[in-house]
């Protein structure tokens, strides 16, 4: 290292602020604990994508109902990061989970989905995010075009329920369904 000296790279983090709607960033790890917000108790755990949509989901006017679940729940960013309490205040969106899925690419994803008005069986009324990226399009890795052979499923389905902190229950029919071929044309399916 150039000027010599020792540097550890653990003892610089960069952690977020967990402030506004979407959170546009990775959380890295989520785990239970005590109810009303009093602190997590329970093993980290790594968080994928549906514990983000949880996380998030938590940020929503729609999660009311299920705020005393809810507020048991905790993440971290990454490492040396502080923890939080899944209740941080909510905002008024219209959330959704998006179940993407392509066989044939072997890809499986779950993202969130804003509704922004207008005819839910149109591709633009609907907002698309997770991690970083506060605008999916088709072609995204998150939302990849399908093959010859298949075309990718966007599925948008009503959350009724939390499983557990990572967890989300939902109704088994979508609201929506779009499919996306090879070429990134976006077709109701």
């Amino acid at each position: 290292m150039a000027g010599g000296g020792w540097f550890d790279w653990g003892d610089w983090v960069d952690c977020h602020v967990s402030a506004g709607v979407y959170l546009p960033f990775r959380i890295v790890y989520f785990r239970p604990g005590l109810p009303d917000c009093g602190g997590g108790s329970g093993s980290w755990n790594n968080a994928d994508c549906l514990p983000n949509v949880v996380i998030r989901y938590a940020r929503t006017r729609k999660c009311l109902e299920h705020l005393q679940d809810l507020a048991g729940c905790y993440w971290m960013e990454k490492i040396r990061c502080p923890e939080h309490c899944y209740i941080e205040g909510t905002f008024d969106l219209d959330f959704y989970m998006v179940s993407l899925i392509n066989n044939s690419q072997g890809f499986g994803h779950a993202v969130c989905a804003e509704f922004l008005g207008g005819n839910r069986d149109e591709f633009s009324s609907w907002k698309f995010y997770q991690f970083d990226n506060l605008d999916i399009r088709p072609g995204d890795w998150q939302m990849p075009y399908g093959t010859e052979t298949e075309a990718t499923k966007v599925k948008i389905y009503e959350i009724t329920g939390i499983f557990n902190c990572g967890l989300p229950n939902h109704d088994i029919v979508p609201l929506a369904t779009f499919l996306i071929d090879a070429k990134g044309n976006v077709t109701k399916g």
